[in-house]
């Protein structure tokens, strides 16, 4: 039984933490180095990597699955894996449980929003009856292997039906067995503060998202934990940091074709081989 689901429970014992987005396994490498403490692997950015796409659930469960255990196999922490809605029905959820925990992932989260879904900081989102989602809740949990797998419930209805809704969501998702708690969006501190007044009493960690580009709020980590969020996604920014980076060092090359108009943008080839584990003789 792996042990990365109790490794991923451990970190909440000394504060606030931030699991940093892997887009692919040469970012997750590169997180582990900097000294991330886990890492979350975001659909937005698979459904870009994978399928050059958006994230409006394109990409289907084996192509997720496969793009999560690649980024599971490179590193040595714990891979927090978005599971959308869980691709489809009931069944459909469960079987989602058994091959993101068999996957070497850590935590999963399951939406609310109906399908095909979209980004949560989307707009045209729409979410199920609560009562569908506590009855994938409670199938999915009744599969898990390993009683540490951390199991996440996020909810989107802040921008659908409400902050009220959202919040009386979360307290069924709870009440069903979620180990965490997510709600998507929050497009103030004023709602942050309430969602966390509201929830904070059940006793289930807050995750609060600092994609900068989004809907909500552009907080650091600390920020978000005076407000009451206990961890954090860093989900796209390292995707998009390669996405301009490359993009720059692209149009520098094509007006001037030399790889010395791009040299000083780049990491020496022999260091490079260094750092993916080069098998020297």
């Amino acid at each position: 039984m792996s042990a990365a689901p109790a490794a991923f429970r451990s970190l909440f014992q000394d504060g606030p933490f931030v699991c940093m987005g892997a887009y692919d396994a040469l970012s997750a490498k590169l997180a582990e180095s900097v000294g991330a403490k886990a890492l979350y692997v975001s659909g937005f950015a698979a459904s870009a990597v994978v399928a050059g796409a958006p994230d409006t659930g394109i990409l289907g469960r084996g192509e997720m699955l496969a793009h999560i255990e690649r980024i599971v196999r490179a590193t040595s922490l714990p891979v927090f894996a978005d599971a959308d809605t869980g691709y489809g029905d009931l069944a459909d959820a469960i079987e989602t449980m058994r091959l993101w925990e068999a996957s070497g992932a850590a935590v999963l989260h399951l939406e609310d929003q109906r399908m095909p879904k979209r980004c949560g900081h989307f707009a045209g989102k729409e979410v199920v009856p609560v009562e569908e989602m506590v009855a994938k809740i409670e199938a999915m949990l009744a599969v898990r292997r390993n009683p540490d797998f951390f199991f996440v419930a996020r909810t989107d209805a802040i921008a659908v039906t409400g902050l009220d809704d959202a919040i009386a969501r979360r307290r069924a998702y709870a009440a069903a067995g979620a180990d965490g708690l997510y709600a998507d969006a929050p497009e103030d501190v004023g709602q942050m503060r309430a969602l966390a007044a509201a929830l904070k009493p059940l006793g289930k960690p807050l995750l609060f998202n600092m994609a900068r580009s989004g809907k909500s709020p552009v907080l650091s980590l600390q920020e978000a934990y005076d407000l009451g969020f206990d961890y954090c996604l860093c989900p796209i920014e390292p995707m998009l940091t390669a996405h301009k980076a490359v993009g720059d060092m692209m149009r520098r090359f094509m007006a001037n074709p030399s790889t010395a108009a791009i040299a000083d943008g780049m990491t020496d080839f022999h260091e490079f081989n260094r750092f993916v584990g080069e098998v020297t003789s």
